[in-house]
């Protein structure tokens, strides 16, 4: 039986229902304290676990991607010190032991250290293929920023990162 001209519209509406991919966007804010008693190198890393994130655990079965949007790097507390800028990259890795994978987030420049200022560095496919492996794997990673002061620093760095999944919806 051949369907009508009026019933080809719903059957169209319950085979997209049945397969649609839905998006949803959530931020995984990290703080990263930064100090050194005097100008140059500076590291920290902050455990970032998936599991916390309402997003991910209310769709876990159903992701089918895990896309970075942005991150941003802000300078959320000054303290003590006598630098005013902070140099760095900003990476993913997957953890803190000898050999692990790195994927560059990106460089965010000279920052000046003053509340509020923000740099913004935007997602990339490997970034988006790192996060969904971490993911399906142990679900937790690492944000590592490697850096410079120019003086003594003790300040606290704000990391976001905008993160959207996508997951199905179907209802069958």
């Amino acid at each position: 039986m051949k369907p009508s001209l009026r019933t080809a519209p719903g059957i169209a509406v319950l085979l997209a229902l049945t397969a649609c991919i839905v998006s949803l966007s959530f931020d995984m804010k990290k703080p990263l304290a930064l100090q050194s008693q005097t100008a140059g190198s500076v590291s920290q890393s902050v455990l970032v676990d998936l599991g916390q994130y309402q997003a991910v655990t209310d769709h876990k079965t159903q992701i089918k991607s895990l896309d970075l949007d942005y991150a941003e790097v802000t300078v959320s507390h000054v303290n003590a010190g006598t630098a005013a800028t902070v140099s760095g990259t900003l990476k993913l890795r997957t953890s803190l032991a000898p050999g692990a994978t790195d994927v560059k987030v990106g460089d965010f420049g000279s920052l000046t250290l003053q509340v509020g200022t923000t740099k913004r560095l935007s997602g990339t496919p490997e970034l988006d293929a790192f996060l969904l492996q971490r993911f399906h794997e142990q679900g937790t990673f690492y944000a590592v920023i490697d850096g410079t002061v120019d003086g003594a620093a003790n300040v606290v760095l704000d990391v976001n990162l905008r993160a959207s999944i996508g997951y199905d919806a179907g209802l069958f």
